[in-house]
């Protein structure tokens, strides 16, 4: 499945039931807008490059939310993504996001189902404000949040909400900004020049199964999740006939707080982490990440994150922000995110099944998200063609998983 990179980061979701008609969702999305105020601005570049944020209180939800009608039936509800991916973001005077509603692609024999694509661009929203637009479009009516004034980019709040500032997680701040510098490795694979055109691949594990390895093994999700991937990486390499070595990945940290969660703009951090391909055994891959992401360290990277944002220039904030996410500081970016959706529903229908769609950042190749939601754990790859085995990566990850289980097993016997 591929696409145009233009930075739109969103979700997909099936629902079980008869679709609705676009009208009828239109009228959904405009009754839910006064809830959801990333949907209801645009992106201008301020003096000095700074993002601003401008209000488009006149928005007609029949520039943003279409249907798409299949003509031909799909195995898997993921690969009706293609078509929608390829369509560039809605732009000039409109906010930059759609949602589309697609039908159609059953063979007829089951009941009937549809699909849901939110795209957005990512300078409006990450990952934990796209959960909340999720939540708000389709479960009852929540107490809107309390959102900051979006003319501009974020205002910095009083000094008292950023919280304590770990000596310790400056140290790891000030590593991660000097790893931008040096760059993130020399693996051939992920160096080429990125096409601006990208491929979606999805590959999904019972929720049960990463449960199970991240209770034997006494971690959580994330480090089964990025243990396995080291091991995919690390096929990747030995395929390539390229020696397998660490590779850096960024991963996103939020320091959003309960207030902000449906706030306009990237409430985001990002944490530097090395993936040990070159370790050949398993455990040793675990049990190096289980360091990386202690979570005593990821609470205070967080919170003195969120108090140098707060409390710092803002020019100072954002240069330190942009430094970290730069390509040559990791060439992969990862998150996991598990979504809480109580009884999710669009009018008789429900909702069964949910996957994120990330974008590599500018000079990146792939993006990686693995969404949690109920049975299932979806794993989303957004590549670059540049990186052709990108789409191997599901079925590479899914064989890691397995090892890894099969190492468990071996250690009960």
């Amino acid at each position: 499945m591929s696409g145009a990179h233009q930075l739109a980061v969103g979700w997909a979701v099936r629902f079980r039931g008869e679709p609705p008609s676009p009208d009828t969702l239109r009228r959904h999305v405009r009754a839910r807008l006064a809830d959801l105020p990333t949907l209801t601005h645009r992106v201008e570049e301020g003096p000095g490059s700074r993002t601003r944020f401008v209000s488009v209180p006149e928005l007609d939800p029949r520039e943003h939310v279409h249907e798409l009608l299949m003509t031909d039936p799909r195995e898997q509800w993921q690969s009706c993504l293609r078509e929608v991916l390829t369509r560039p973001l809605p732009a000039g005077h409109r906010p930059p996001w759609d949602l589309w509603l697609i039908h159609g692609y059953g063979d007829g024999t089951g009941p009937p189902e549809y699909v849901l694509v939110f795209r957005i661009h990512h300078a409006l929203e990450d990952g934990a404000g796209h959960h909340y637009v999720l939540r708000t479009l389709f479960t009852p009516r929540i107490a809107p949040q309390r959102s900051r004034r979006v003319a501009d980019t974020p205002a910095p709040a009083p000094v008292e909400s950023g919280g304590r500032v770990s000596f310790r997680a400056v140290l790891g701040i000030a590593g991660d900004v000097a790893g931008s510098l040096r760059g993130s490795g020399n693996w051939a694979v992920l160096r080429r020049p990125p096409t601006g055109n990208l491929a979606t691949a999805v590959g999904t594990a019972a929720t049960r199964r990463l449960l199970a390895l991240s209770r034997a093994l006494d971690t959580d999700i994330s480090v089964v999740f990025l243990t396995a991937l080291t091991g995919a990486m690390r096929a990747v390499a030995v395929a390539g006939e390229e020696r397998p070595a660490p590779l850096a990945l960024l991963w996103p940290l939020t320091v959003r707080t309960g207030g902000e969660r449906g706030a306009v703009g990237n409430y985001l951090t990002m944490v530097r982490l090395r993936l040990p391909c070159a370790e050949p055994l398993p455990l040793r891959r675990l049990a190096s990440l289980s360091r990386q992401l202690e979570a005593g360290r990821v609470e205070r990277r967080m919170r003195t994150s969120r108090a140098l944002m707060r409390r710092a220039p803002l020019p100072m904030s954002l240069g330190t922000l942009r430094l970290l996410m730069r390509p040559r500081h990791a060439s992969l970016t990862g998150t996991y995110f598990p979504a809480a959706l109580p009884q999710p529903t669009l009018g008789e229908a429900r909702l069964d099944g949910a996957l994120g769609l990330g974008a590599p950042l500018p000079g990146q190749l792939c993006h990686l998200t693995l969404l949690r939601y109920r049975s299932e754990c979806t794993l989303s790859v957004v590549h670059d063609t540049a990186f052709a085995r990108g789409a191997d990566l599901p079925e590479l990850w899914l064989a890691a998983l397995a090892e890894l289980e099969a190492v468990v097993r071996d250690a009960r016997e």
